[in-house]
């Protein structure tokens, strides 16, 4: 069993396995940590009840590259956005241990960058290169709401505050709250000096991260709106960012190649290191927090853990 990763054993990190998946848009795990998807220009890839050598199911004849990759709460659908222009839903059978493709979600009108799951689960949100957000039925499929403000394409986007509100972030550098009640709709929360690669949010749902090509990562209030941070990150642009499970750590990626580990509390640097040969694209800790995933444009994925 290996140890909580957390800040006083943060150092000893290291690669425990790597697999070569070509090029990787994105890594999550499934809510028991049983299950880890990567999407990517091969398509969608399962690791299954371990991870090494081939993907226990892979699925590959898309027209385009799928680009982001979201588990439901209870782990028994996973959705993906493509540049195809649709936003998929998967079923995972936790008996058989296997995948299916359950439906399309069709109605953007160019490449879905990123989609994610409401805490809920009743709830599907896309966004992408049409700049608009579109919220989802997650039973049914049905587009709820559309909101439309950011004037470049969206490449960030997170529930927050219970489901309640969402985070997003895209190429107008901006980083927006949306309110589901429809009380407020686009509240610019700040800005960064260049385009926004991703956004995510705290266990807890109060703060979000958001990555930039401006080199920075900053931590942002979502129930106060407003920014809490900014984190002097990574050289050339910060890529991803992912929150340790009880919140208390930020991994960020960026086109350094390294990875670095933040307390969020303390708002500090706690290690870095060399992960990739090229940029970190995305990070995902595990449930437990025992295991990051890491995904560099290397096309290698590695799993990080204390030995």
């Amino acid at each position: 069993m290996n140890a909580v990763i957390g800040g006083h054993n943060v150092h000893q990190l290291h690669a425990a396995r790597a697999v070569r998946r070509g090029w990787v848009a994105e890594l999550a795990w499934s809510p028991d940590g049983s299950v880890l998807a990567i999407a990517g220009g091969d398509g969608l890839a399962f690791y299954i009840d371990g991870f090494g050598g081939e993907p226990t199911q892979s699925f590959t004849e898309f027209d385009a590259p799928i680009k982001s990759v979201a588990f439901s709460p209870d782990g028994k659908t996973i959705v993906t956005g493509g540049a195809d222009m649709l936003v998929r839903l998967w079923a995972f059978d936790p008996e058989q241990r296997r995948v299916h493709e359950r439906g399309v979600l069709s109605g953007h009108t160019d490449a879905v960058d990123v989609v994610a799951c409401s805490p809920g689960g009743t709830m599907i949100a896309s966004a992408g290169a049409d700049r608009s957000i579109r919220v989802w039925n997650a039973e049914i499929g049905r587009e709820m709401t559309r909101f439309t403000g950011h004037t470049g394409e969206v490449t960030g986007l997170a529930f927050a505050l219970n489901g309640h509100v969402l985070v997003s972030g895209g190429w107008d550098n901006t980083v927006r709250l949306w309110d589901l009640k429809g009380e407020t709709s686009g509240t610019v929360l700040g800005s960064h000096d260049d385009w926004v690669r991703e956004v995510r949010v705290s266990p807890g749902g109060t703060i979000a991260a958001s990555a930039s090509k401006d080199m920075t990562v900053r931590l942002w209030d979502v129930y106060e709106a407003r920014q809490e941070a900014i984190l002097q990150s990574h050289l050339d642009g910060a890529d991803c960012v992912a929150f340790s499970p009880d919140g208390a750590l930020l991994a960020t990626g960026g086109r350094d190649q390294r990875i670095h580990i933040w307390s969020v509390l303390g708002q500090t640097q706690l290690h870095s290191f060399v992960a990739h040969e090229k940029p970190v694209m995305s990070l995902s800790f595990n449930p437990s927090g025992t295991m990051l995933a890491s995904a560099g444009g290397d096309n290698t994925v590695k799993i990080w853990s204390i030995p």
